[in-house]
């Protein structure tokens, strides 16, 4: 339906174009041009085709701006039009959001929240296959805010590497994580580095580009004064991709919801401005 809707509005767009390009060739400049363009404009919003309404009164404006008559009965179509195609782009954000709705509702069940606590000092999600000793191991790990967004959380034994970033390598292409300064004075036994959504999204898409094709990526830890190498088994890899794609997921959401509520706002206000005209 989504992709029916927008093939349509493609058509119509090059149609209407079309259709002023030949008006104005004509070099006809009367009121009866300008009436014709208000004649298509009425004709594109009974049938449903708001684009092509919109460059029909957007080129009555351009063409014939001291045309009063045509002008106001253009004005008074506008609101209409402006209804129109925000509903068709309220359905399409709705097919949009219910996919991304589906996804994150298939991959929230694989995921542990961690409540805050006197030990934990933020909540967070975690993925069932991720290590659950991560902090005994060389490896990083994936985890999600309870807002949603994704980071990476590395381990390291000792503190003699001071490694500032993590590349993951497999498949004979590599993935390098932005530059995290390191924390002489962190108390730790080992070394943990935090990478935020912004430093960590090469390695989340990277991981969701090998999962299921890999048995095993080779993980680095760099930028320090060597480099060390640890291995992903191909269950931490999907860990780390499905934290990914579910983060991916939660922002699609939020981000939908907020265009969806302007969206409303705007239809209602070209409804209120229906209402006044008709009084």
């Amino acid at each position: 339906m989504c992709n029916a809707t927008n093939k349509t509005r493609l058509h119509s767009f090059v149609a209407a174009t079309a259709a002023f390009l030949s008006l104005s060739a004509c070099g006809d400049k009367d009121a009866d041009a300008a009436g014709r363009l208000v004649a298509q404009a009425q004709a594109s919003l009974d049938r449903g085709d708001y684009d092509s309404a919109f460059i029909y009164l957007d080129s009555l404006s351009a063409a014939y701006p001291r045309h009063i008559e045509a002008g106001r009965r253009g004005l008074a179509l506008r609101p209409r039009a402006i209804e129109g195609r925000t509903n068709q782009e309220i359905i399409e954000l709705q097919c949009y959001l219910q996919a991304h709705q589906a996804t994150a509702d298939s991959l929230i069940r694989l995921f542990t929240a961690t409540q805050p606590s006197e030990y934990v000092f933020e909540g967070y999600y975690m993925a069932n296959d991720a290590p659950k000793n991560f902090r005994e191991r060389n490896t990083a790990v994936a985890r999600l805010t309870p807002s949603g967004e994704f980071y990476i959380i590395s381990s390291l034994a000792g503190r003699t590497t001071q490694h500032t970033a993590i590349s993951l390598t497999a498949d004979g292409r590599t993935a390098t994580s932005g530059h995290v300064p390191f924390d002489p004075e962190s108390m730790l036994s080992r070394e943990s580095v935090r990478f935020s959504a912004e430093k960590a999204d090469t390695i989340g898409s990277f991981a969701c580009s090998i999962d299921h094709l890999v048995s095993s990526a080779t993980l680095k830890f760099i930028g320090g004064k060597k480099t060390q190498s640890a291995t992903l088994s191909a269950k931490e890899i999907h860990a780390i991709a499905d934290t990914y794609r579910l983060s991916r997921s939660l922002s699609a959401i939020s981000s939908t919801s907020k265009r969806l509520e302007q969206l409303k706002a705007k239809l209602q206000l070209a409804r209120d401005q229906q209402a006044r005209q008709s009084e």
